[in-house]
């Protein structure tokens, strides 16, 4: 691994599994015979390196490095050999990427190892099919910032708001209620990208005024997914519509879920002036906020 130090590192992932037996570090690595290579055709390796005490992978389809023969070649005081490695290794490579992804509510908090080395992510995912609490959600949330969230969990308390801050993409599903929404673009003013599921039809109006009305510049797209449909007269109540400008392919192009039997309007901000093209159909609503560049080819 030392000796592929000198290859361009593309992304770690620390990935907490559902199973605690499958934790385990995931690398991309590029690299060719020749340094001189154009990346593109360079090859790509994916590295696995297993952050388990047991030996008892569920893991079929490739067999991950063990964590711990590796900490053992490194120097330096014994301890918790998955903090000594991961530390290792974000010393000796420089990634693109780094993130962390959580598959299950780990209730012992000294196995969040990674927090003492590192609070600063690219992404960070908390993805379980197991009921989190609020207070483990704030753990989190609070412990390890990011740029991007990717969210998919339960959670039953119907009571419990969070503020999320200086994020510039957010992916939630599941339930999403514990999302403070109100000021959600002005705590968030690097967001380009927003990906929510089931959100009342309400919010996503109070987040176009948000835009309408804000001084955000950045957003880029907007996407929401609702199993019962929104009605677009609930998402545009009490906003300034017009005929959009988009014709039919160019409309097919920018959305991925465009119907032709959906409502599609533009709205403009109040600050600079700048559109955006909103589209309601029978499977949710998507906004793409247009820049300068683009609106010369419609």
């Amino acid at each position: 691994m030392v000796h592929k130090a000198k290859y361009q590192t593309m992304f770690i992932a620390f990935r907490f599994e559902e199973d605690s037996r499958d934790d385990h570090i995931e690398m991309e690595i590029k690299h060719g015979e020749d340094d001189h290579i154009e990346m593109e055709i360079k090859h790509a390796e994916n590295l696995k390196i297993s952050l388990s005490d047991s030996n008892d992978s569920s893991e079929t389809d490739q067999k991950p490095l063990d964590g711990r023969k590796l900490a053992s070649l490194i120097d330096g005081t014994s301890g918790d050999y998955r903090k000594k490695l991961s530390a290792h290794l974000l010393f000796i490579f420089h990634f693109e990427v780094i993130s962390v992804q959580i598959g299950r509510k780990i209730e012992n908090v000294d196995d969040l190892f990674l927090w003492s080395i590192r609070k600063q992510f690219d992404s960070v995912g908390i993805m379980t099919q197991q009921e989190i609490t609020p207070e483990y959600l704030q753990l989190v949330l609070n412990t390890a910032k990011a740029k991007e969230y990717y969210l998919d969990f339960k959670m039953d308390d119907l009571n419990f708001k969070y503020q999320l801050k200086d994020c510039e993409s957010l992916d939630a599903s599941g339930s999403i209620q514990w999302l403070d929404m109100d000021g959600i673009l002005q705590r968030n003013p690097q967001m380009k990208h927003i990906h929510l599921e089931e959100l009342p039809g309400k919010h996503i109006n109070d987040l176009l005024k948000q835009w309408i009305n804000g001084q955000v510049t950045d957003l880029e797209n907007l996407e929401f997914f609702n199993r019962r449909g929104y009605r677009d007269h609930v998402i545009l109540d009490g906003i300034g519509t017009m005929k959009t400008k988009l014709k039919e392919d160019q409309a097919i192009r920018i959305f991925m879920y465009w119907t032709n039997d959906g409502r599609k309007v533009d709205i403009q901000r109040k600050i600079d002036g700048k559109f955006a093209t909103v589209h309601v159909n029978r499977l949710g609503c998507y906004v793409h906020m247009w820049h300068e560049s683009e609106l010369s080819k419609i």
